[in-house]
């Protein structure tokens, strides 16, 4: 198999929606973004004690006798099982084939086909419904309507 190919089939999707079939999962998407949001908002919660502990103390933070040194790695652990936690939510929606191209946002990408090429299905959290599409090159100022 040649290497174009084999990329290809390594990034090809894993399913096809149809506007009918992207709107079914709008309020499993809700949910699920709902509950990334809150993960995020713990992530820059714990994000920023650490940074105010690195501020303060600088490298000594490091130190074996600094007096916030646990303090610091208990929070420092709290975060990476956040960003953990976040990451395989995340990956739950990829799983299905569906993209999130901006969390903050709320930008989600659905492969579709549209008039014989493949395309993306564009929604935007806060829009009752699909109602856009774009080119895969496209990207959200690209997008135009369905109808």
């Amino acid at each position: 198999m040649s290497e174009e190919r084999e990329e290809f089939r390594r990034n090809a999707p894993t399913r096809f929606f149809t506007v009918d079939e992207a709107n079914d999962m709008i309020p499993v998407l809700e949910e699920k973004l709902k509950v990334c949001d809150q993960i995020l908002i713990e992530i820059r919660s714990v994000s920023e004690l650490t940074e105010d502990m690195e501020w303060y103390w600088g490298e000594s933070i490091n130190e074996d006798t600094n007096p916030d040194r646990a303090e610091y790695i208990k929070l420092e652990k709290e975060k990476s099982d956040r960003i953990d936690r976040w990451n395989k939510s995340i990956r739950e929606i990829e799983d299905v084939g569906i993209l999130i191209k901006n969390p903050d946002l709320g930008l989600v990408d659905f492969y579709s086909i549209r008039d014989g090429q493949v395309v993306f299905l564009c929604w935007q959290r806060g829009e009752p419904e699909v109602r856009y599409w774009h080119t895969l090159e496209g990207g959200y100022g690209g997008r135009r309507p369905l109808e």
